[in-house]
């Protein structure tokens, strides 16, 4: 069995685009394996490679089952799925940073969530199919994130310059979703109105609701990675009132109670995430 997973900094030129690149690897000698797991609401953009097995994702709500594509282009998530994957799965996420991708596509990221996840071959072009290839010759790990630097380069070229809204949404993150958005507001020089049509272009959601998601990311993922917390002390560190106030949240990005969330962690192959943003 193999069950292998690293995280990668992004290539220094890359930085101002890549946030983040992740490598998992499992695979087992049966073929009729399945592992199902719950993938959480985040608020990162993400580009995903699945050179074998591709996965399929389950809505939580409406129970319907879509398999991703082999580049999978994605984000934010704004609900739980439930992730599964076969006997040789093979993962490489790029995580993009704020507002890149919005700047790599040039189209107002508010359509793509809809339709939770694009075909990053119809999106990018041939060359993707080309990549993916690549990716599943590889020899190590190593190698894969060579291949993944190189296809982020081939995209710079279509790169727009930032918004005047990038500057405000690292400022989100590191307040773990605590500033308040009538203080970016007021430092953007913008009116309410168009702060938020300029963010949910870059972000495909409006500045409250993407707080709100980061913080319940950073609680969700503390908690993966942390299993010895108790969900009280996860809500005091994450800036919740209370464990009360954490339950809501759960309840409406997760459709579920911690408690569930908790017994899932115990079926996932690899973490897949450290945190939300490095």
């Amino acid at each position: 069995m193999i069950n292998q997973h690293l995280f990668f900094a992004p290539h220094p030129a890359l930085r101002h685009v890549v946030n983040n690149l992740m490598i998992g690897h499992m695979a087992t000698k049966d073929v009729h394996t399945t592992l199902s797991f719950p993938f959480p609401p985040l608020p990162e953009h993400m580009i995903l490679f699945y050179p074998f097995d591709k996965p399929t994702t389950e809505d939580i709500h409406t129970k319907k089952v879509r398999p991703l594509y082999a580049c999978t282009i994605t984000g934010p998530q704004t609900e739980q799925n439930i992730l599964s994957i076969g006997h040789n799965q093979l993962m490489i996420k790029i995580g993009l940073q704020p507002g890149a991708l919005y700047r790599l596509l040039g189209n107002s990221l508010t359509k793509m969530l809809p339709y939770k996840d694009y075909d990053g071959e119809a999106v990018f072009g041939s060359e993707v199919k080309n990549v993916t290839d690549a990716l599943a010759n590889a020899t190590d790990f190593e190698d894969m994130k060579t291949i993944a630097d190189n296809f982020m380069f081939s995209l710079l070229a279509k790169l727009k310059k930032p918004t005047p809204i990038d500057h405000f949404i690292p400022l989100i993150i590191r307040s773990g979703g605590m500033i308040k958005i009538d203080t970016l507001v007021k430092s953007a020089s913008m009116s309410n109105r168009q702060f938020e049509r300029v963010f949910k272009d870059s972000m495909g959601v409006s500045p409250k609701f993407y707080s709100r998601l980061v913080r319940f990311g950073n609680a969700w993922l503390l908690k993966e990675n942390n299993p010895h917390l108790t969900w009280t002390e996860v809500a005091y560190e994450c800036n919740y009132f209370d464990q009360m106030h954490l339950i809501r949240d759960f309840k409406a990005f997760a459709g579920t109670n911690p408690k569930e969330i908790s017994n899932a962690f115990e079926k996932q192959p690899f973490p897949l995430k450290k945190g939300i943003f490095y």
